[in-house]
């Protein structure tokens, strides 16, 4: 939310004027914005934003409407429409009127803390009772605060991002108006002073450093949150506020190398030196960066927009900045439909897919069904589909009931999961690729022309007829070599060595009937050791070693159904993350579609 929404309010109130406070509360499908606040007066005047457009002449309307009725407020919801879509997304909006004067007194504190850039919540109740409430980083509060405002608050501040709570006995939205986050600019020249500029259009508090106090003025710096002039640069770092939401940039030759060894030993989120790929091998090889370091560092600086002037300087560095924050992919808007794909499976090969497309930065959409059979499931994002979320290896999936919410999570770079097998959801997803993760050993009904550039993993597909391409996932010399006619190596029913054992480290359901497990995957086990039952019948481990997969327990299995897989390596055998054979099928898929992308 822009803080000029507030700073209006005040001025309002000053005034003895009345105003409409509008904000978005939740989005789903298709809006212009999922967050925006702003605020009407009496004459329809508008200061801020909700997206524009037809959503925002409709609050506008409702807002004077609220005004001429005396009403405190209305919760509405705008269905958006885009060309033959009638309901493409929905918008709910709530509009407060400033006839209370509890609500002006809240919004006069509020314009408090903007002018100070504290970082803090602002909290809209709706449920129990209509009111504002606050929370500031320091601990202060505005409006009566109770105990699941505070938790949902802390963990707002904490995470730096809106939430929007909805239950049977409170319904609140969070936004949080002032960012932690924040640029540390490392000189006063004129680079620096046109990024200060534009850093407090879009929201973000600066600190200026200079050992010159004649770069460092209130005239070149009219917004910045603290200016601090010292005799070294040192001593100077060591009276601002940085940490893991601070960008720092440098812009200054004198400053350069010393302070970018400095900085890089602080916990921030990003460095960036304005200077030539000379200056960055010259940083790089002087300092002996580690990886961690080196993925901070970025120099030269900015995204590639020709820049030139120190105005057109400031705009590639910001975008690159918020790129960095919000870990985006800082491309083309226009190329997102491009990026979207559907994954049919969520077991622990398919998850090794998708974490490797969606850290390449693709909108991967996941379909499973509502019972996944998969045992390896502490590295199975299909897992989300038993506890509706889960985390591997740091990417959180979630299940979801619907594309418009698939799409509300994608946005929050979450992985969403549907309960949709038979892929009925694909025309309105519109992929540019599907892959059949599944591994079914045959084909469960993908077709070649269900997306400009469909990809299918292992047996059961021929490639050039049920899929572009199909990929080897046979252990051995082949593995994730990517066949562009024929089929994968068919499949044999002996599982791979590991350690010298085959059939013996993989068990089956000794009949038909429901299944319990007896352990957990992880668990170190012997040999003549119970793992499971199925309906009062034991599964008994035949070798020693660790329980790395184990079927969820309550499935109904037929007999002989695989059920659980033990790594005679013991504890030496890595349960938490994806395999290695995970990885190179993953490798393969990014391989083609990023082949075929950079065709089409």
């Amino acid at each position: 939310m822009n803080t000029i929404v507030v700073q209006q309010a005040v001025t309002l109130i000053g005034e003895a004027k009345k105003f409409v406070y509008i904000s978005i509360l939740k989005t789903e499908g298709s809006a212009s914005r999922s967050q925006g606040s702003m605020v009407v007066d009496e004459e329809g005047t508008i200061t801020g934003t909700i997206g524009g457009g037809e959503t925002e002449a409709y609050a506008q309307r409702q807002a004077l409407v609220l005004l001429q009725n005396g009403e405190p407020y209305r919760y509405l919801k705008y269905q958006v429409a885009q060309a033959e879509i009638a309901d493409a997304g929905t918008v709910h909006l709530l509009l407060l009127a400033s006839t209370n004067e509890a609500v002006q007194t809240a919004f006069l504190q509020f314009g408090v803390w903007q002018e100070h850039q504290m970082h803090h919540v602002m909290g809209l109740q709706i449920l129990p009772s209509l009111s504002l409430l606050g929370l500031s980083e320091g601990g202060a509060t505005i409006g009566d605060v109770h105990a699941e405002f505070l938790t949902q608050a802390k963990q707002a501040l904490a995470e730096d991002r809106a939430r929007y709570i909805q239950n049977s006995n409170w319904m609140c939205h969070l936004s949080v108006p002032v960012q932690a986050h924040g640029l540390l600019l490392i000189g006063g020249g004129h680079v620096n002073q046109a990024i200060a500029n534009l850093a407090h259009f879009v929201g973000l508090s600066t600190q200026v450093v200079e050992t010159r106090s004649e770069f460092a003025t209130a005239d070149l710096f009219p917004h910045a949150k603290r200016r601090v002039v010292a005799p070294t640069l040192e001593m100077a770092l060591g009276d601002v506020d940085c940490n893991h939401h601070t960008a720092c940039i440098i812009a200054s030759h004198a400053f350069d190398q010393q302070a970018a060894k400095l900085l890089l030993e602080k916990d921030i989120a990003y460095l960036g030196v304005l200077g030539s790929r000379h200056k960055a091998k010259k940083l790089v090889t002087s300092f002996h960066l580690d990886s961690e370091a080196l993925e901070k560092l970025y120099c030269p600086i900015g995204l590639d927009l020709a820049s030139e002037t120190p105005q057109e300087i400031a705009v590639s560095v910001i975008a690159e900045v918020m790129k960095v924050f919000h870990n985006a992919s800082g491309g083309s808007m226009k190329n997102l439909g491009k990026k979207v794909v559907l994954v049919r499976g969520g077991g622990d090969l398919a998850t090794g897919v998708i974490l490797r497309l969606h850290r390449s930065g693709y909108r991967v959409i996941v379909l499973e069904t509502e019972q996944p059979t998969v045992i390896r499931t502490t590295v199975s994002l299909a897992q989300a589909m038993y506890s509706g979320t889960v985390i591997v290896e740091g990417v959180q999936a979630q299940r979801c009931s619907s594309v418009k919410e698939a799409f509300n999570v994608l946005d929050e770079k979450r992985i969403p999961i549907l309960c949709d097998p038979d892929m009925q959801c694909i025309a309105e997803v519109n992929p540019v690729c599907v892959v059949d993760a599944i591994i079914a050993k045959r084909n469960l009904g993908t077709r070649i022309d269900d997306a400009p550039f469909v990809i299918a993993l292992g047996p059961g597909f021929e490639a050039g007829v049920d899929a572009d391409v199909v990929i080897e996932t046979k252990r051995g010399h082949s593995l994730g070599r990517i066949i562009r006619k024929g089929c994968a190596i068919a499949n044999t029913g002996i599982p791979g060595l590991v350690d010298g054992f085959g059939k013996e480290r993989v068990l089956h359901s000794p009949k038909s009937g429901v299944f319990k497990a007896a352990c957990k995957v992880g668990d170190i086990v012997s040999k003549g050791s119970i793992i499971a039952w199925v309906d009062g019948e034991p599964i008994v481990a035949p070798i020693d070693g660790k329980l790395r997969g184990l079927l969820n327990s309550g499935l109904t299995v037929s007999e002989h159904f695989k059920v659980a897989d033990i790594d005679p390596r013991g504890e030496e055998a890595d349960h938490t993350t994806v395999s290695e054979k995970a990885y190179a099928i993953a490798g393969a898929v990014l391989e083609a579609l990023d082949a075929f992308l950079n065709r089409a």
